[in-house]
């Protein structure tokens, strides 16, 4: 644990991100607890790699996400937390809905939200396919989706505000590129940035997509 928390505070000064105050101590609670129910929960398939490929990875979106100034913020298909977990340790003025067809994963989250004592998340146990809510979204997050069509994005529209983002993380820029072309038509802009993530020897993007 104490090479995890050195690597996840070396890899926050290289994001530029402050870890003052209780947050680098909620998100240290965050992987021992990973690391705790894994191995018979299966919410990871490797934890080898769990700060490089999962945490920092979540986080190095965080300035992309601020610049948008959410008010409200639902992370699709949360799964372990990632990112929405990570995201609301430092939004914490922003309300998180972690969407999660899982059982067994809604399960974690509600536990995990517990502990670290996170009051702006709430757990919504269902399908996206069946999620509904009368005010839309500031911002839809989406990680570990390996393709965004236009079947997805009629759904994604139906949660977001006329003026709502969705942030999705990505990795190869041959593979975003094919994916924003096909995009073409289906929404009215479509931007991808080049992310740099501390310890992780590959490529990976963010795509901002407005409809």
């Amino acid at each position: 644990m104490s090479e995890a928390l050195g690597e996840l505070e070396n890899g926050l000064k290289l994001l530029e991100i402050e870890s003052g105050g209780r947050r680098i101590d909620r998100l240290r609670r965050f992987v021992a607890e990973l690391e705790l129910w894994n191995p018979k929960y299966g919410l990871l398939a490797d934890t080898g790699d769990l700060v490089s490929r999962h945490v920092l990875d979540s986080l190095a979106a965080l300035k992309h996400i601020e610049e948008l100034e959410p008010g409200n913020l639902a992370d699709i298909g949360s799964g372990a937390g990632f990112p929405g977990i990570p995201l609301a340790i430092w939004l914490e003025d922003v309300d998180f809905a972690l969407i999660e067809r899982s059982g067994k994963r809604a399960g974690f989250l509600r536990t995990v939200t517990l502990i670290l004592g996170l009051k702006n998340v709430n757990i919504v146990e269902i399908p996206v396919e069946r999620f509904s809510r009368r005010e839309g979204f500031d911002v839809l997050t989406l990680r570990g989706f390996s393709k965004i069509g236009s079947g997805l994005l009629s759904i994604l529209g139906g949660l977001l505000r006329p003026d709502g983002t969705i942030v999705a993380y990505k990795g190869r820029e041959s593979s975003v590129r094919r994916e924003l072309r096909a995009l073409e038509g289906y929404a009215a802009r479509c931007e991808s940035r080049r992310l740099e993530i501390p310890g992780l020897n590959e490529q990976r993007h963010l795509v901002m997509i407005r409809l």
